[in-house]
């Protein structure tokens, strides 16, 4: 079905050729090529966008603002038909216009096509390298996730699963579970609707399959938790806002139970306040709070994974990084923070570069100049935590890491270097140097690092076929937490960090 619209538009082709009623071409040609033109129109949309917003060099958006232009101009076209119908038509304007449109449209699903057989082939990679058995991953994969098309406005079926839970019918949902409070109104209202007037309380949504489904599927009928973290460039944003929700379906339906979480936002909140707030969170679910919502039902609080998008994936790593340091527990200092497992997607590695996150830190978020506060700085960067890094390594601490070779806002090329210098630094062997490598997709020990080629930073939280592999991919990693359940190695307060 997600195939149907490439299908229909090159078949509108060939009936605008042949076809000279009005009528006829308008049905042969309108819808479909309309669909498709918006779809391309967003997909350069999101592209420029991000390029705006992150300082890059506009010569690179020319092409696109073209591709754009051309997009707009054919939606014109074919609206312009629709008070034509039973008129005569010059079609020697509009079919140029349309053919090329069209053509254009086809060749961005073929290019889309071939980038998800080179994602597909960086994830067999990666999985190589590491000790997670790669058939988990290709047997996965289905020939025809190759064909859904990639764009911002998916088929009304999947728009129906990515954002409104009612129509995948395994899941349930209590929303708004308090797990922590603080004093006073300390959030701005308008980046956080779940303020109250005297105290500010840090919610969360719960995401579970029912009872009877999940038993189907599973001989262990304990569940264990994954702690949601949604980006949001750590200033907007919220539990049941940005969320990337095909991951957390996904989630689900490998038996876990999801929170989606709350945390305190800048500037109203200076960090390490996020950090405190979700590392509060685990401790909620350690201590019972989850268990308590959730009577029917036995939770695995001892297995918990992190996981979390953008700003939401850089804290996730931290979360695991600084497991069970006092420093950022405050009032529950003996708490036990750790963590089983970590899915990255597109968090930034290092907060002092680029330059647009370097200010974004120094004037909202940590409220501080990089000069003089350098400590404070590196404290909030994973690039700066190789030690305890080789702990989760030694561990065998599975650890997802995805992003797109297109992504505007993180730049990648730091990405690259941040998890070079990580696999090096955990006893991974490279062949080349990273300058002279052709391919950045890692993997060892149970840590796995992969490119989406042609994506752009929130490549997952709509349907397509590289959402679909990294789905795949993530449930993989998931399920290894799962079965190291009887056998992982006990890391108490800390384990071998």
């Amino acid at each position: 079905m997600a195939y149907v619209p490439l299908l229909a538009t090159a078949a509108s082709i060939a009936l605008t050729l042949t076809l000279s009623s009005p009528l006829k071409i308008l049905c042969a040609v309108t819808a479909p090529h309309l669909f498709l033109s918006v779809c391309a129109y967003s997909r350069s949309f999101s592209f420029v966008l991000g390029c705006l917003i992150s300082d890059q060099p506009f010569f690179i958006l020319i092409p696109q603002l073209v591709f754009m232009t051309l997009c707009v101009i054919s939606v014109v076209a074919d609206c312009s038909l629709i008070p034509s119908i039973g008129d005569s038509i010059d079609n020697s304007l509009y079919l140029p216009l349309n053919i090329t449109a069209s053509a254009l449209t086809i060749l961005i699903c073929v290019g889309n096509f071939y980038d998800s057989i080179k994602t597909y082939n960086n994830f067999k990679v990666s999985f190589d390298q590491s000790n997670i058995n790669t058939s988990k991953f290709t047997n996965s994969v289905k020939w025809y996730d190759f064909l859904l098309p990639y764009s911002l406005f998916p088929l009304p079926y999947l728009l129906e699963e990515t954002f409104n839970n009612k129509y995948c019918s395994s899941i349930r949902q209590i929303p708004n579970v308090t797990y922590a409070t603080r004093p006073g109104n300390n959030v701005a209202p308008i980046l956080s609707p779940h303020v109250e007037e005297d105290q500010l309380n840090l919610k969360c949504d719960i995401y579970y399959s029912s009872e009877s489904q999940y038993a189907e599927r599973q001989e262990n009928s304990s569940r264990p938790v994954v702690i949601y973290v949604h980006g949001g460039a750590w200033m907007l944003g919220a539990k049941d806002l940005g969320v990337i929700q095909p991951f957390i379906n996904e989630a689900v339906y490998a038996g876990y139970v999801v929170l989606s979480v709350d945390y305190r936002l800048a500037p109203a909140a200076p960090y390490p306040a996020c950090l405190v707030d979700v590392k509060e969170c685990i401790h909620w679910v350690r201590k019972g709070g989850l268990s308590s919502h959730l009577k029917n039902l036995e939770i695995d609080s001892s297995t918990i994974v992190v996981a979390g998008d953008s700003a939401g994936g850089h804290l996730a790593n931290l979360v695991a990084l600084t497991e069970n340091m006092e420093e950022y527990q405050p009032n529950f200092e003996k708490g036990d923070t750790s963590i089983q497992g970590v899915v990255d997607m597109f968090g930034p590695s290092d907060i002092r570069d680029p330059e647009s996150t370097r200010k974004a830190w120094e004037e909202c978020i940590i409220q501080k100049t990089l000069e003089g506060n350098e400590n404070d700085f590196a404290k909030a960067c994973p690039v700066t935590y190789d030690e305890r890094m080789k702990g989760l390594a030694k561990r065998g601490l599975p650890w997802l890491q995805c992003i797109g070779t297109r992504d505007g806002l993180v730049p990648i090329e730091i990405n690259r270097e941040y998890y070079y210098n990580l696999f090096t630094a955990v006893g991974k062997t490279f062949e080349s140097s990273l300058s002279s490598m052709k391919t950045y997709c890692w993997g060892h020990e149970n840590f796995v690092r992969t490119e989406m080629v042609g994506s752009f930073h929130g490549f997952c939280g709509f349907r397509s076929s590289k959402t679909q592999l990294f789905l795949y991919a993530a449930r993989v990693c998931l399920e290894e937490v799962k079965e190291r359940r009887g056998n992982k190695t006990k890391g108490g307060r800390g384990g071998s960090i």
